[in-house]
């Protein structure tokens, strides 16, 4: 069941490889917790309405709980970003050795790219 399940990951990757307009990661911010939780797998797909949603795995590689805010940025085909100053900061928490699955989805059809920010609570989000 594993080993199909893993085809059919890799299918999709595949897939969405192949189409040049599907977004994609530009790259993952961790800030002070880069190596410490980590981006395990990140996926996009298209809702009904067209709009992306990018998914991420998040994997807490410390032996502790690790509380973080985060949030997804989106890009356009130049890289220019879309909303990088309106989208808010997520509060969340992981236990150590645990994963969880994060989603965020782009604000209109030009979002093309996007990026993971991940940063230690700031107490307010914004």
């Amino acid at each position: 069941m594993k080993r199909l399940s893993l085809v059919a990951a890799l299918g999709t990757a595949l897939l969405l490889g192949a189409c040049s307009s599907a977004p994609k990661v530009v790259n993952y911010r961790g800030g002070e917790l880069k190596g410490v939780i980590e981006v395990k797998r990140s996926a996009v797909e298209l809702t009904e309405g067209g709009l992306p949603q990018a998914k991420a795995i998040l994997l807490n590689d410390a032996g502790t709980t690790q509380p973080f805010e985060y949030k997804f940025v989106w890009f356009d085909a130049n890289d220019m970003p879309l909303d990088d100053n309106d989208r808010p900061w997520r509060p969340a928490s992981l236990s150590g050795g645990d994963e969880m699955t994060v989603s965020g989805t782009g604000p209109n059809d030009r979002a093309k790219k996007f990026q993971i920010q991940i940063r230690k609570p700031h107490g307010v989000t914004n």
